[in-house]
């Protein structure tokens, strides 16, 4: 009796597993076929967020969770059309109060800043400035593109999670926040990291390496930035695994060029990752590979075409460049004694 009683918990969480892996393969599969299939602006952002909260631990949101995330990214992103407006104009002015603003996020991630709206911050103030060089409009548009696709995005999860309602939520782990002294340092890091980098950018006019850029921001906030490089190094395995998969997937779609087949391949490969993704202890890398896949497949399945290939190589390269260039922060800073090096 004793192991019947122990047994039915595993079975109970055994049973919202396969029902959240079920919702995350057919509710991403969906939302990147009609992504594909209608190629509205930015059409790709909204499998990648479909993914990210259909992904583990697969539980819905609180409620009103969805509007005030969507008010969250829009004020965000109000703030870096401001900042294209406003103050872009005006060089003298505009760094400063952009470096401020990375700083200002920068400290409130380490306050315990939701990490969506910290990448929605840090994309708002350094990629819409970039894009307003080139065309203020490029940058007004990229915002509405986005906030339209992360609204359909949202309406596809609250469907999906009412026709497979999920289990009960985990317990949430204790996160013990570091101090005000703390975060300020570490915040000041990673403005000056991330500082040389965005004015490399906009001096040499390389719009087209925005993504090394980003992604330096992001990583650049493991505290004491040890840890930036090593997380670079994971993301490039996992874009490999993804990228690979991108490359059969492609590889199989021109094989056999219909609409229907294409459809039953992405449920399977959404179906396939979620479960590596629900039940792996290497489930963050799949999850980082399988939004690689979706951003290569809508590349090469859409009207503009292109190849999984070309697409990957260049992805992988701006992965070590954003890599190479965090291990080279740290060293220099270490030089400089702002890091103090580890013991041992």
């Amino acid at each position: 009796m004793s192991t019947d009683a122990a047994a039915l918990p595993d079975a109970q969480a055994d049973f919202w597993r396969q029902r959240a892996i079920v919702r995350f393969g057919l509710g991403t599969a969906i939302a990147m076929i009609l992504a594909v299939t209608i190629e509205w602006s930015l059409a790709v952002v909204s499998p990648i967020f479909v993914a990210m909260m259909l992904g583990p631990p697969g539980v819905r949101l609180p409620q009103g969770a969805y509007t005030k995330l969507l008010i969250g990214v829009a004020i965000t992103f109000a703030v870096g059309i401001l900042l294209v407006l406003i103050a872009l104009p005006y060089a003298l002015m505009f760094v400063p109060l952009q470096a401020l603003l990375l700083f200002a996020t920068f400290y409130k991630a380490e306050r315990g800043l939701n990490p969506l709206i910290v990448i929605m911050l840090l994309i708002a103030i350094l990629m819409f400035p970039a894009l307003g060089l080139v065309n203020r409009s490029l940058a007004i548009d990229f915002a509405l593109g986005f906030l339209g696709s992360l609204t359909i995005a949202l309406t596809l999860c609250a469907l999906a999670f009412a026709w497979l309602p999920s289990g009960p939520p985990p317990p949430k782990p204790e996160v013990t926040l570091p101090d005000e002294d703390t975060a300020f340092r570490n915040a000041w890091l990673s403005t000056v990291l991330v500082l040389p980098l965005l004015l490399f950018i906009y001096l040499t006019d390389r719009t087209g390496d925005l993504l090394v850029l980003v992604l330096v921001a992001i990583l650049s906030q493991s505290p004491g930035l040890e840890a930036g490089s090593k997380a670079g190094l994971i993301m490039i395995l996992a874009n490999l695994v993804g990228g690979l998969a991108a490359i059969l997937f492609y590889n199989l779609l021109v094989a056999v060029p219909m609409w229907i087949f294409f459809a039953l391949l992405m449920v399977l490969s959404a179906l396939l990752f979620g479960q590596l993704m629900f039940t792996s202890p290497k489930g963050k890398l799949y999850a980082t590979g399988f939004t690689t896949l979706l951003i290569l497949i809508s590349a090469t399945t859409s009207s503009s075409g292109g190849e999984a290939g070309e697409d990957l190589v260049t992805r992988i390269a701006q992965m070590m460049a954003a890599t190479c260039y965090l291990a080279l922060g740290a060293w220099v800073m270490r030089a400089f004694g702002w890091i103090r090096p580890k013991a041992g």
